[in-house]
């Protein structure tokens, strides 16, 4: 998903769009900015004001994204619901049908990726199940959002690891999910945990850092997301740099060029 200027859709498309139910079953994406206390106490306000608004920016374009025709004709009724404060961003799906999931990964993986892109570390968990939200009353509650919280908690790399509530969604609609899209979004590997190297699914962010870089074979976009990790080295040190060190121990193990080439 790049930031293409896309057409919005007709009018007449947007009435298709069904109502956000208080209560459904939902996906849920729960992300910490990493170190984020110690850059307010480092960096300017304005620095910290920049760095968030370039966040901002990129959740206003995902969540808005499938108001727009070729997104729509793509995921039709999905919609994802964005929250967040301070150092912790929110991310909801609307239901939970088949392509609603779709979006969530797209939604989250995007996000992910454009953040460190950016230069912010961050780590994230999701998880599914029955959640309630009230938009307007701001009411958020529902174990999802606990399940995503806690492992979001145990992450110890650059990584988006899923709870198991979503092995469980993917195993009953496995009729429903190609084989090459799941290949395209997961990968399965020991994942670094607070708890130690554990296996889990985790989104493949990584190919999407260089998306935005049209004309680069799988070679340069393999070095690029090296450079983008490798900047993390000037702003960590200490046991923060265990981040970035099990970040770079993680591409290491997963062949980066076959996924790639699938892009």
């Amino acid at each position: 998903m790049r930031n293409p200027k896309i057409e919005k859709m007709p009018e007449k498309e947007k009435t298709k769009k069904t109502n956000w139910k208080t209560t459904d079953n939902r996906f849920v994406a729960f992300f910490d900015i990493l170190g984020f206390k110690d850059q307010v106490m480092r960096k300017s306000h304005n620095e910290i004001y920049e760095q968030l608004s370039k966040i901002s920016k990129t959740r206003n374009f995902i969540a808005n994204a499938t108001n727009h025709e070729k997104i729509y004709e793509k995921y039709n009724d999905a919609e994802i619901y964005i929250v967040n404060f301070s150092d912790s961003i929110v991310v909801f799906s609307k239901n939970d049908n088949i392509g609603n999931f779709k979006y969530f990964l797209v939604a989250i993986r995007w996000l992910f990726a454009r953040t460190i892109e950016d230069n912010i570390p961050i780590k994230g968990g999701f998880a599914y199940g029955e959640v309630s939200l009230n938009k307007s009353e701001q009411i958020y509650f529902g174990q999802p959002i606990i399940d995503a919280y806690l492992i979001e908690e145990d992450v110890n790399y650059f990584g988006l690891v899923a709870h198991n509530s979503i092995d469980n969604y993917i195993t009953t609609n496995k009729v429903e999910l190609s084989e090459e899209f799941f290949k395209h979004m997961f990968f399965e590997a020991q994942t670094p945990l607070k708890c130690g190297k554990i296996i889990h699914q985790n989104v493949n962010w990584f190919t999407k850092v260089p998306s935005r870089q049209k004309d680069f074979s799988e070679f340069q976009s393999e070095i690029y997301i090296l450079e983008i990790l490798n900047r993390f080295k000037q702003t960590m040190s200490g046991s923060p740099r265990r981040y970035l060190d099990n970040t770079l121990e993680v591409l290491d193990k997963i062949n980066i060029i076959e996924y790639l080439k699938n892009e």
